[in-house]
């Protein structure tokens, strides 16, 4: 590249594509002052500041500077490192700065390797000198008084969180920077968000449209549910419960309390965190119908991953949501609750970066029943700690609320607070349905000829396994079957047919498993639901009646004679559904029941099973991150031929053939194949590949070679369906 000869004085970076170098003095000022921005949120304001100035002390090195200009020259060798010098300032000076100073790019170690790291490093003679030319050039390296925690961090678990943070602030501030020195025209599309209180007037201008205006259980029911929502936003920061019976409202009326409380209160962003992805499309979409800014709404997970191209640049919006979801700087996110609460255990530069700006946010857990019991101990320590110490409001929302409060042997979330004043006045209001308990085991041809007696019925069972069998035993019936057996876009497609059938009245029997019990809006007049936790069979009822088209729906709970539920909570929610089933006195239309069964559940469920806390304890992040898995899987997608051709005439070969041959864009490839995959379990991807079912794409996709069945997918003749896909 022709341009300037060297300059004089020690560079960040080489060459930009206006021939520029990045100024070391500079990119250090620059993310000093960036990182203490993000970190003043939470009262990091000045470590914010020294971690900024020191991340990048290693580079003052003559080596570390040639190595710059020898890789501008072509060279590929690796170069020296420039993280130890500022982290021998921060062991000297502020010891909470080592590990994100460490880590700025690699992401944070454990504690122990990363002493063993800096004794290595602490004499290394590349170190001392890029210390002493350092020194020289910004004049002093040494904060004018001791750095420590703020007074109000007072537990390991919370200087843990802490430390995250302000690994977050830096991270982000460093990219920021850098990329403003190679990627400018970037800037731009890091712009144009509508303010918090803009969506608030839209949405408040949307529902004068809907509510208050209509008769009726549902409706009065949605509009008192609304007015509690704007009067409990007026209330300071903190821990909400928002208990709704299903069809009360609580998607529209749950997002009018974060943009009116976060308005009030100048809160930064609404964050909204669903159980499943096929949720996050129907929610994102919702949001999007009500505001006139196609930036209002970023929706972020593991099916919406960005990463950077060149032909970005010719895609203004594409940029703008890839960048957001790098760093979640948009007013409104939605995302899973998968990729909240691992972001919030990791340790990587790419997971952390988005943390500061989780900070003074308005977050909606939806469904929040969900939480795996497991991992609730770290879970709710980290959502305490975001209302406590960074200024974050949680919102709880769901119709079976889970025990979640604070109390002798659980730890749980302190000062919750009521956001509906009546919920067992609405739930009693919105009774759609009668509950029926078969105590009676039931086979599967004996159950498959009870829905036969139906014209429209949904039996849901625990397992794919059970899926199977009942699809099986209802053949020549022409049933229809949804579960994680078949690829997104063929459960979007039965799904769609489900509503068709149920909306001209023709025969409809589905066949599910748990996939549709939250979120998923269709209405059968009368649902079986095997015996499982409360909680499922609640959201299940919410599946029947569901318009209140009928005086009364029917939901029948019955006991399989040879099925199975999955072992851990699951079964241990099932075992207490049964005892009190048995007791003929719950009533499960209170939700004081939900509060009952949590609370003996999480008594009989080991809630830190992996030991994270104590991990946490130690410093132990990469550990942590480890450990942390909000689902309990090792997967890797696998492409099934459902359709040969995609939505956009793309053949599904042709695409396969530019990831194997790496043509082509591979972000947009990727895209195309998302509603396509399947994640299948590692050490069952090995058996299938001997067996000539699937063949690797590239290190991390295979294609599946073995039939695909229309209703079954891949579940058709396979030996153990629970261990095949996750």
């Amino acid at each position: 590249m022709d341009g300037p000869a060297r300059p004089r004085q020690p560079i960040a970076h080489t060459r930009n594509e206006g021939g520029s170098y990045h100024d070391l003095a500079e990119h250090l000022e620059a993310v000093s002052t960036l990182a203490a921005r993000f970190a003043s949120k939470f009262g990091g304001a000045e470590l914010g500041h020294w971690a900024g100035l020191w991340h990048d002390l290693g580079k003052f090195n003559p080596e570390f500077q040639q190595y710059l200009f020898d890789a501008e020259a072509g060279s590929r060798r690796r170069g020296p490192d420039h993280k130890a010098a500022g982290v021998v300032v921060a062991a000297q000076h502020a010891q909470c700065l080592a590990g994100p100073l460490q880590g700025h790019h690699g992401g944070m170690r454990d504690n122990t390797e990363l002493r063993a790291w800096l004794r290595e490093r602490h004499a290394d003679t590349g170190t001392r000198v890029a210390l002493d030319r350092a020194g020289a050039a910004l004049g002093t390296l040494d904060p004018p008084g001791a750095l420590g925690l703020p007074a109000a961090i007072e537990t390991n678990y919370q200087a843990e969180c802490f430390i995250r943070m302000l690994f977050s602030a830096l991270v982000d501030a460093d990219f920021l920077d850098t990329e403003a020195h190679f990627e400018a025209w970037r800037g731009a599309s890091r712009t144009g968000y509508p303010e918090i209180a803009t969506l608030w007037t839209e949405l408040q201008e949307s529902q004068e449209q809907l509510s208050g205006g209509a008769s009726g259980p549902v409706a009065e029911t949605r509009h008192q549910v609304y007015l509690d929502c704007l009067a409990a936003a007026e209330e300071e920061s903190g821990i909400f419960r928002l208990t709704v019976p299903t069809g009360g409202g609580k998607t529209r009326s749950g997002l009018a309390f974060a943009l009116r409380h976060a308005t009030l209160h100048q809160l930064d962003r609404v964050i909204v965190a669903v159980p499943y992805l096929s949720i996050t499309d129907q929610t994102a979409a919702t949001y999007r119908d009500i505001f006139s800014n196609s930036r209002a709404v970023l929706e972020h997970h593991s099916a919406a991953e960005w990463r950077a191209t060149p032909e970005d640049e010719g895609a203004p919006e594409e940029t703008w949501q890839r960048l957001a979801s790098e760093n979640w700087d948009a007013p409104l996110i939605v995302t899973t609750m998968a990729q909240f609460f691992e972001s919030l255990f990791a340790r990587s530069t790419s997971r952390c970066r988005k943390l500061h700006n989780i900070a003074r946010s308005v977050i909606i857990l939806d469904e929040v029943q969900t939480l795996p019991e497991t991992l609730l101990r770290p879970t709710l320590d980290i959502l305490g700690e975001l209302a406590r110490t960074y200024g974050a409001t949680v919102v709880l929302s769901t119709a079976t609320q889970p025990a979640l409060d604070h109390r002798d042997g659980f730890g749980g979330l302190e000062g919750v607070r009521e956001i509906v004043q009546t919920p067992g006045a609405h739930f009693q209001r919105l009774q759609r349905v009668d509950y029926v308990w078969e105590a009676e085991p039931q086979s599967w041809p004996e159950l498959a000829t009870l829905m036969r007696t139906e014209r429209q019925a949904m039996t849901i069972v625990n397992t794919r396994s059970d899926a199977l069998a009942l699809v099986e035993a209802l053949a020549g019936d022409s049933p229809l079957h949804l579960s994680t057996l078949l690829c997104g876009q063929h459960r979007r497609d039965v799904l769609d047919e489900v509503k068709r059938r149920l909306e001209h009245d023709e025969p409809c029997l589905l066949v599910a498993t748990q996939v549709v019990e939250a979120g998923v809006d269709i209405d059968f007049p009368v649902v079986f639901r095997a015996l499982g936790p409360l909680d499922r069979i609640v959201q299940a009822a919410g599946r029947c009646n569901r318009e209140g088209k009928l005086e009364r729906g029917r939901v029948v709970i019955f006991r399989p004679a040879e099925g199975s539920a999955p072992p851990g909570a699951y079964k241990t929610g099932t075992d207490l559904t049964e005892m009190l089933l048995a007791d003929g006195t719950a009533d499960l239309h209170d939700p004081a029941l939900y509060q009952r069964y949590f609370d003996m559940l999480f008594t009989r469920v080991n809630l830190d099973k992996k030991r994270i806390q104590e991990q946490r304890a130690s410093y132990n992040f990469e550990e942590v991150a480890r450990r942390y898995r909000y689902i309990d899987d090792d997967t890797l997608p696998v492409v099934v031929p459902y359709n040969a051709e995609l939505p956009d005439g793309t053949e599904l070969d042709d695409v396969l053939d530019g990831l194997r041959s790496k043509r082509g864009n591979p972000r947009d490839l990727w895209r195309k194949l998302q509603p396509f995959l399947l994640n299948v379990r590692r050490q069952t991807l090995r058996q299938l590949e001997r067996e000539a079912l699937v063949v690797p794409v590239t290190e991390t996709l295979y294609e599946w070679t073995g039939d695909y069945d229309d209703v079954l997918g891949i579940g058709q003749r396979h030996r153990n369906p629970e261990a095949l896909v996750a």
